[in-house]
């Protein structure tokens, strides 16, 4: 009987030593877990694009999602933006498409809200939101001037204060502007002056802000995407789905030293 008690012992011992085990085994594996989860979500990265419903807009929201981040893609009218809706089937959770008028304040103040709600902390901003309103000389009118600047310049501007609370030490936010806005290289008029006036304020606002935000280490650039193919510029010669990598290269590479700079889509210092 001892000696069946002895081995029942044993047993026992065994048994409790391999639970032991298999504890701390567990504990081991989801304290691994739980730390590759707190690396990722320190790795995950916010961008923020106006203009998102179509064209450069779009493809940045495509290649942002591509890389990663958690998107936030705003539109005039989002309700038809049926390419971006479709994106969102896809990404859910890394989706998420607001409605902006960039010439609206009261789109910017809810847009603000949204953010401060959510506690969002933004890596990237891309101002991409454009119109070009043609008039050639003689029939100037105020149409195409008040048209180009509330869109280029006035809805950059306002874009800029809406998110400047929630842009993260060592930011960016790039402004696209245009070849069309820079004074140095300009040759030659005709029917898209306001717009290139738009860009040209656009630039300085660029300067503007890279002051503004320098002792938060925020980068501001504007730049010129180079001939892209768009509604507004059925002309160009490289695609969307072409020219976004290259920006966006050349965006990732930036420093301090190049805030309040207009630059090409590969990081050229443009004249002003």
């Amino acid at each position: 009987m001892f000696a069946l008690l002895k081995k029942n012992y044993k047993s026992l011992l065994l048994s409790l030593v391999f639970v032991l085990n298999m504890n701390s085994f567990e504990v081991f594996a989801n304290s691994n877990r739980n730390l590759s989860e707190e690396e990722i979500k320190k790795e995950e990265k916010t961008a923020i694009i106006t203009g998102s419903n179509r064209g450069m807009g779009l493809g940045w929201v495509k290649h942002f999602l591509d890389e990663g981040y958690t998107v936030i893609a705003t539109a005039r009218k989002p309700e038809k933006a049926e390419e971006l809706n479709a994106l969102k089937k896809k990404y859910k959770k890394r989706l998420f498409i607001e409605k902006l008028d960039v010439t609206s304040e009261e789109d910017h103040k809810a847009l603000g809200e949204m953010l401060k709600k959510n506690n969002i902390k933004i890596d990237i901003a891309i101002s991409n939101a454009g119109v070009t309103v043609e008039e050639d000389f003689g029939k100037w009118t105020s149409n195409s001037f008040l048209a180009n600047y509330k869109v280029n310049t006035m809805g950059a501007a306002f874009f800029a204060q809406t998110i400047s609370p929630y842009l993260k030490e060592g930011a960016r936010l790039v402004q696209l502007s245009s070849g069309h806005g820079a004074i140095g290289t300009h040759r030659k008029a005709g029917t898209i002056d306001a717009y290139g006036v738009s860009k040209a304020g656009v630039n300085m606002l660029t300067k503007k802000l890279s002051l503004r935000w320098k002792d938060r280490n925020i980068i501001v650039v504007s730049i010129t995407p180079g001939g892209v193919k768009t509604d507004m510029n059925p002309w160009g010669k490289l695609s969307v789905a072409e020219a976004i990598p290259i920006m966006y290269n050349t965006v990732s590479n930036l420093t301090m030293e190049n805030s309040g700079t207009f630059i090409t889509n590969k990081g050229k210092v443009m004249p002003w």
